[in-house]
């Protein structure tokens, strides 16, 4: 052999195939004379192909569940969410407890607050909500009116507003401090939504009703036989005042 002997190196860069052909064909000259050397190269050989095939299944799998991009988005978007669900707990002096999830959220207003501003605070904070803002969908309607009217204690009706362009999206449940609420939740086809809100009311007499702005919105209240009765809805919309005017007569 021209080049002398191989060493570990020369060996290892065999087994590697680092090796120029005419070297690596003296090299298989020699290991057929050498065959502890030889067996010690074919174990490396052997090694080597176990190693290559793990990473190529390691490659070949598929990316965890955790880091697809997808995934990672809906993750945040939910810790999001989270947030600003607790700063409004906090900025609004709302207890915030559930089942399943948002299913039973307890809202504690305060005496000094005007008539139904629990109204506006729930349209605040589930109307803007892309993800999960109601918690039976309309397609259940016969269920949602059900159940609704078991966790009020009266019949409630589930307005049917599409002659002013709001399609029923569904509703929640809520828990107040005079009670059970419930929320209705409309929406038209671009997105813009409206609430019919009712729940019990011990602090105010019925007949008194009324309209305010708060904030962007405007909301129409009224109290009849010991229930509290709401439309909240986007101002400047005509449509809201519309809904506001015709709702209380058949609530």
């Amino acid at each position: 052999m021209n080049s002398g002997l191989p060493g570990d190196d020369e060996l290892h860069a065999y087994v590697d195939d680092q090796l120029a052909p005419q070297r690596r064909r003296e090299i298989e000259t020699w290991l057929a004379t050498q065959p502890e050397v030889a067996a010690r190269v074919a174990q490396w050989q052997r090694d080597a192909g176990q190693l290559r095939a793990a990473l190529a299944g390691t490659l070949a799998e598929a990316p965890a569940p955790r880091l697809d991009p997808v995934a990672v988005r809906h993750a945040r978007r939910q810790r999001v969410r989270r947030r600003l669900a607790l700063c409004a707990s906090l900025l609004l002096a709302l207890g915030v407890g559930g089942i399943g999830g948002w299913q039973a959220s307890t809202w504690r207003v305060a005496a000094a607050n005007p008539p139904m501003k629990d109204a506006v605070e729930a349209y605040r904070i589930f109307a803007t909500d892309r993800l999960h803002p109601v918690e039976m969908d309309a397609d259940e309607s016969v269920r949602l009116q059900s159940w609704m009217s078991s966790r009020l204690g009266r019949p409630l009706a589930l307005p049917d507003l599409q002659a002013y362009g709001f399609a029923l999206l569904g509703g929640r449940m809520l828990s107040t401090a005079d009670g059970p609420a419930a929320m209705l939740m409309y929406q038209d086809p671009h997105g813009q939504r409206l609430t019919f809100y009712v729940r019990p009311s011990s602090r105010f007499a019925g007949g008194l009703s009324g309209t305010r702005g708060d904030d962007g919105l405007t909301l129409k209240y009224w109290y009849r036989n010991g229930y509290g009765f709401a439309v909240v809805g986007r101002s400047g919309d005509p449509r809201t005042q519309e809904v506001q005017q015709a709702i209380p007569l058949a609530s």
